[in-house]
């Protein structure tokens, strides 16, 4: 049974449900709960009956139950999946006295090692297949660029891949609550298009293990749950699943979702810059069982799905902050040399509140304050003040909700009901503040957003909404909510108003012109590194696929090289990009633990590199590292890098790298691709050279980055090519595609 919670019945019963930690399991599997030893200290009740074993498992060695070599290559794969809560995967299985060939999986999380094991479902799928058809859904979705378009593909083709009735992408919003932004489904069910759901829906905790656990799958929502035994004692800690396959449901979520008529769901979270963006919600009105290696497939496509949508929400707000940042241009090119800057834009004010699509504009500089269109009250002004000084912290700030924001008998939340407010300068505190008036609408939810208090057996408790029936309610005293676009918009008129105000009294007009000109550099640059991003992380995908041996390779791999990649791309935004040792002590981090941090060595003179470089750089390394990590020196305990470099007089950067103590090297029967990206790039993009020898007592490589790529001064802002605009007739000619980033044209080849 699923254990009753003894709290008081409120509207934060849900928030505090210890959903971790059920101490029960979906009966489609069975798991056994390990010492890091391996001895085995609680497994599921139907453990006994999945695994064929004569008695309890309790107390017994995990390799007793599957056999020492079934556990021997668990734990590689356990080992090779790079992370302690990442599960390692045995696909198809056959243990013993077991009545059925197995999937197996494990994962680590605190002092426990957990081992859950499933049926080969009827879906099952091969590892090649589950490869193929991510890699084809990927291609898909890298054709679309916006948002909506996005997750309208994103939900047709999950449900192609999976075959669920209903797939919905559901995003959460500014206030918590959900809303479904795209649909695929049968023709014969009722639709969710549009609609929204309360932030209740989903309890902050539920949220917490969305981004632990991105997969998320119920067989069957009317299963008895099958008991993890024994027991855990009163001082024991209890059993975390947060990051278990089988984990138990709470009983509130499966009642909630046979109100909807679901028998089986599956979710894949949506995360982008670390935060749950939404959900991929897949629902079945039977029992349907996903099978490990299509939910492995399944995550990476969530993954690259999130970083599609990151990447179009960045293109949205880069579009819109150019467009912002060229009519602030013309606002403020009129006003003269001579002329204070508050003078100028207060007598733009009307320009800019059209620039953010407010009812009203003020300006308060100096204490001082100017304003058009709907604003507060000049008796309201002092609290409106006083809020902004409270809430603003160096950027933009808004709030759709004024009332809520200044109290009931405020007066706000009609005329006035939403803020913006953009800091100008830092001392004294002056604002561009934009107001909104009420909107009264109407927000079409899944059912009316209350939970209901009944009594049953266990005593009183909060139940879901018996109906998912479109429920309509008008909201009054809120405005129209600040879109991300427009906060963009906000941030890009901050940084150029601050920019004016601070420099206005030095600023000539050739000066004018020459920061002008400087921002079209930017933003032009800004232009070009997003499409090579884009076109660089497709290669980067599509590659890896092609030359992967398993899915979980596969993923390990491109995580691992986006993860480079994405580094490179951060220092570069910090400034810091061209330090050749920080990348090398960011790569060696991983490796340097225990009592032998000295394992990895990093010499050498301070060495810059220009953005192109390190990104090139940072790739590379991480091949070396993860080869080191995975088959060289770095593989066992004992074994020692050493990386070092010097000038040459030529000007050319030598790198040595050295491993030694690790297992015997044998030269490998053919090139991977992480042995082609490395030469490759190195040769491509850099003009340089590697050099690899496989000596018995470890690898060698030499490295040369050629002199015209180190620098030791901040890196240099380089435009993006530019067309002479002259087109030419190409038939019955030979075309030279000229390329500079190498994994693109290895993709174009």
């Amino acid at each position: 049974m699923h254990s009753a919670i003894p709290v008081p019945v409120d509207l934060t019963n849900c928030d505090v449900e210890p959903i971790h930690i059920p101490g029960s399991i979906q009966p489609h599997g069975a798991m056994l709960v390990c010492s890091v030893a391996g001895i085995v200290e609680h497994a599921s009740a139907n453990a006994v009956a999945m695994l064929g074993c004569d008695a309890t498992p309790v107390g017994r060695a995990l390799s007793d139950i599957i056999g020492a070599d079934a556990a021997h290559r668990l734990r590689n794969e356990a080992t090779k999946s790079g992370g302690t809560h990442v599960a390692g995967v045995l696909l198809n299985q056959r243990l013993g006295g077991a009545p059925h060939a197995l999937d197996i999986s494990i994962h680590h999380n605190a002092d426990r090692m957990f081992v859950e094991f499933e049926p080969v479902s009827d879906d099952h799928a091969t590892v090649p297949s589950a490869i193929e058809l991510t890699q084809g859904l990927i291609r898909r979705i890298s054709l679309e660029s916006d948002v909506g378009a996005i997750a309208t593909m994103g939900a047709k083709l999950v449900r192609t891949m999976l075959g669920y009735d209903r797939v919905m992408v559901y995003q959460f919003l500014h206030n918590g609550a959900g809303r479904v932004i795209a649909e695929a489904k049968r023709n014969d069910l009722q639709t969710f298009m549009g609609q929204h759901f309360p932030a209740g829906d989903i309890p902050h905790q539920a949220r917490r293990l969305y981004l632990l656990n991105p997969i998320r799958v119920i067989a069957d929502v009317t299963y008895a749950p099958s008991p993890v035994l024994p027991p855990v004692a009163g001082t024991e800690r209890p059993i975390d699943m947060s990051f278990a396959a089988l984990r138990s449901v709470s009983p509130i979520h499966c009642e909630y979702l046979q109100n909807m008529g679901v028998a089986a769901s599956m979710s894949m979270s949506i995360v982008v810059d670390g935060e749950l963006w939404g959900l991929i919600a897949c629902h079945h009105d039977s029992a349907k069982i996903v099978s490990m290696a299509t939910r492995t497939g399944a995550e990476l496509f969530a993954q690259y799905f999130s970083l599609q949508i990151a990447v179009a929400e960045r293109r949205a707000e880069v579009i819109a902050s150019q467009e912002a940042r060229a009519k602030l241009g013309e606002i403020v090119a009129g006003h003269q040399h001579d002329e204070p800057v508050g003078a100028a834009l207060a007598r733009n004010l009307d320009d800019l509140s059209a620039l953010l699509g407010a009812d009203g504009a003020g300006l308060w500089i100096d204490g001082a304050w100017t304003s058009v269109g709907v604003v507060p009250g000049d008796d309201d002004l002092d609290a409106v003040m006083t809020l902004v000084n409270r809430a603003v912290s160096g950027t933009s700030w808004s709030t759709s909700e004024l009332t809520a924001m200044m109290g009931p008998d405020s007066g706000f939340g009609d005329a006035v009901a939403g803020l913006l407010a953009i800091p100008i300068s830092s001392l004294p505190r002056d604002y561009l503040l934009l107001f909104r008036s009420e909107e009264a609408h109407k927000i079409e939810w899944a059912g009316e957003p209350v939970k209901h208090v009944i009594a049953g057996p266990s005593g009183s408790r909060l139940t879901p909404r018996g109906s998912f029936e479109t429920w309509r309610e008008e909201v009054r005293g809120k405005s129209r909510p600040w879109t991300s676009s427009e906060l963009a918009v906000a941030e890009a008129t901050r940084t150029y108003l601050r920019d004016v105000v601070l420099h206005h009294s030095e600023i000539t007009a050739e000066d004018r012109l020459r920061t002008e000109k400087r921002r079209r550099i930017l933003n032009d640059e800004l232009n070009h590194r997003v499409k090579n991003i884009i076109a660089l992380v497709k290669s980067i995908a599509l590659q890896t696929g092609a030359h992967a041996a398993s899915v979980e390779e596969y993923s390990l791999s491109l995580e691992g090289r986006l993860r480079a990649l994405a580094f490179a791309h951060d220092q570069s935004l910090a400034g810091t990009s061209g330090d050749l040792t920080t990348l090398l002590d960011a790569e060696a981090s991983l490796h340097r633990y225990g009592s032998r941090p000295e394992r990895v060595t990093i010499a050498g003179r301070p060495v810059g590199l220009d953005d192109r470089t390190f990104g090139v750089m940072a790739l590379v390394v991480h091949e070396l590292m993860t080869n080191a990590a995975k088959y060289g020196s770095l593989s066992v305990p004992e074994g020692t890098l050493a990386v070092a470099w010097t000038i040459a007089p030529d000007g050319d950067c030598r790198i040595s790298w050295t491993e030694r103590g690790g297992p015997r090297v044998e030269k490998p029967s053919r090139t991977g691709f992480g042995s082609k990206l490395v030469h490759t790039t190195m040769a491509y993009d850099l003009g340089g050279s590697i050099d690899i020898a496989f000596e018995p007592t470890g690898l060698v490589a030499n490295l040369v980055i050629p002199a015209s790529h180190i620098t030791e001064s901040a890196p240099r802002v380089e435009t993006a090519p530019r067309s002479d605009g002259a087109t030419h007739a190409l038939r019955g000619l030979d075309v030279l595609l000229v390329e500079d980033q190498a994994l693109i044209a290895m993709d174009t080849e």
